[in-house]
């Protein structure tokens, strides 16, 4: 039996925070605690200066914390300055966990690191289980199945394929036959899931990250011939997205040439069909004012689905507006005539909200989401509508945070102040977009300059990489590319604060920080 004093508590925890990351954001709350509790039972033997000097690049990673703090004295929002630094705790409590705990062995390391990829690869299967065993049409809908937010997620199978990678080629005339296989098997796991799981955000990342870690990497390995392997894959990471995206452009763009002599102008029912020629939103290259006769339309429709033509579809739009877009992208007749060569599949796509057949697709295929970004974008240009458009809301965010910083460059609006301080430059910017729509700037280096200016974000910038340097602890691969991985990641997205991303960060930065000297790698 063991015995209670003999447990390492703070490694226990450690193992537990890994497993909750890719399951749950109520158990990574309830980890950090633990971690922190455990670092105080399994104190380090070390008087505590000594602790505090050798382990100095803790302290200033808690410089992150810090600057909330100053800026909390500046709030005119307490309610949403108290969020600021809840959300925030993270990069208080876990440094200071590592700060106080015992150290941890080799062996303990990499053990925390295979069981944070186990847990990965457990949560992407169940996910992808979970979203086949639902009535979803399409896999655009993939995004929203899983534990936790696809993009925090997305960074997560990130870093377990680096870890993979980073173990393959540096160890890999150490590691049996069976572990290659199972290293092996995975990255191709977690790669196709970051192409399923549709998140543009995880896939530009991994391309960025994949680039910088094979110049790193190569120079290690013995073998010409993966050598030889991995210049052809830049070559391909290069390549293949510019390729793919122009082929999407050159697809979405090809569109009917319209000779409005030749338009007819009744439907075989003798009816009159409509012609908006101003309205230039397209489908598949079809143009969707062309060929209307609502009332044939909706009489048809209404005796054909369950769902009636004004009705609410599952995604909060009215019926009649996804029928008119998945007519259009059959290249079918908003009439009875077209209603009727609908089938059965069809009809149901519509009531579930599928606005258009090629995006109807369960399939491994990237084309669904960038048909989608480019529809989003054109319509964007085209009208300026961005409402619950995910690439267009971004952009009007994008323009809000510029609005801010322009009169806030210095030192920004303080902590907490930040959503009144976007609500009054979208009514400056005389935004089209909802109210209720709106956001923060999905880019943390823009938030991080609304909340505390360019000496904030320098500041913060400073307080990472600071103790990286000093310490050396960039000349581990592993730790290496993790930081570039977040670098990127952070271009998409504000993952820094938010509950898991910041969770995250502040996990494997201190665990990698405290463990500089060790060969974890």
């Amino acid at each position: 039996m063991i015995r209670i004093k003999n447990i390492h508590w703070f490694y226990a925890a450690l193992i537990v925070f890994a497993v909750a990351l890719p399951f749950s954001e109520a158990l990574i709350s309830i980890s950090g605690v633990l971690l922190l509790l455990a670092s105080i039972f399994d104190r380090a033997r070390t008087p505590f200066v000594q602790q505090l000097k050798e382990r100095k690049g803790l302290v200033w990673f808690m410089g992150i914390y810090l600057i909330y703090l100053v800026g909390f004295a500046f709030t005119r929002d307490l309610n949403w300055g108290l969020y600021d630094l809840q959300k925030n705790l993270p990069y208080l409590i876990i440094p200071l966990a590592f700060l106080l705990a015992k150290p941890l062995r080799e062996e303990q390391i990499l053990n925390v690191l295979k069981i944070f990829v186990v847990a990965v690869a457990g949560s992407a299967a169940i996910t992808m289980l979970q979203f086949y065993l639902t009535d979803e049409v399409s896999v655009l809908r993939a995004q929203e199945a899983g534990f936790i937010h696809h993009i925090r997620f997305s960074f997560q199978v990130i870093f377990s394929i680096i870890i993979l990678t980073v173990w393959f080629a540096v160890k890999r005339g150490v590691l049996s036959n069976r572990n290659k296989k199972i290293a092996g098997a995975l990255v191709i796991f977690f790669l196709l899931f970051l192409i399923w799981h549709q998140s543009f955000t995880g896939i530009f990342t991994f391309m960025g990250t994949a680039l910088v870690g094979i110049f790193l990497l190569v120079p290690k390995v013995k073998s010409l011939r993966w050598r030889r392997i991995a210049w052809v894959f830049i070559l391909f990471l290069l390549i293949a997205p510019v390729a793919y995206l122009s082929y999407a452009i050159s697809r979405y763009y090809d569109i009917d040439v319209v000779d409005e002599t030749q338009l007819e102008q009744t439907t075989a029912q003798g009816n009159t069909y409509q012609h908006d020629l101003n309205n230039q939103q397209i489908e598949n290259g079809h143009y969707v004012g062309l060929y209307w006769c609502e009332k044939e339309m909706k009489q048809a429709w209404n005796k054909r689905a369950n769902l009636k033509y004004e009705d609410i579809d599952r995604h909060g739009y009215q019926v009649k507006h996804t029928l008119v877009r998945y007519l259009t992208s059959k290249d079918l007749r908003k009439d009875a005539e077209g209603v009727e060569q609908l089938t059965e599949d069809d009809i149901r796509n519509i009531e579930m909200g599928v606005s258009n057949y090629i995006l109807a697709n369960k399939g491994l295929s990237l084309y669904p989401r960038l048909y989608t970004t480019i529809w989003e974008l054109d319509t964007y240009f085209k009208t300026g509508y961005a409402n619950h458009q995910s690439i267009s809301q971004r952009i009007e965010y994008t323009k809000a945070a510029l609005t801010i910083i322009k009169d806030h460059f210095w030192f920004g609006v303080g902590t907490g102040n930040w959503k009144t301080a976007y609500r009054e430059a979208y009514e400056k910017n005389e935004s089209q977009m909802d109210p209720a729509r709106y956001g923060d700037a999905h880019n943390q280096y823009l938030n991080y300059m609304v909340k505390f200016g360019l000496i904030g974000l320098l500041w913060i910038v400073f307080v990472i990489a600071y103790p990286v340097v000093i310490s050396e602890a960039y000349r581990n691969p592993l730790f290496l590319l993790f930081l570039v991985s977040m670098i990127i990641a952070n271009l998409g997205d504000s993952n820094f604060e938010t509950h898991v991303g910041s969770s995250y960060f502040a996990l494997f930065y201190c665990l990698f920080l405290t463990t500089q000297n060790k060969k974890i790698q």
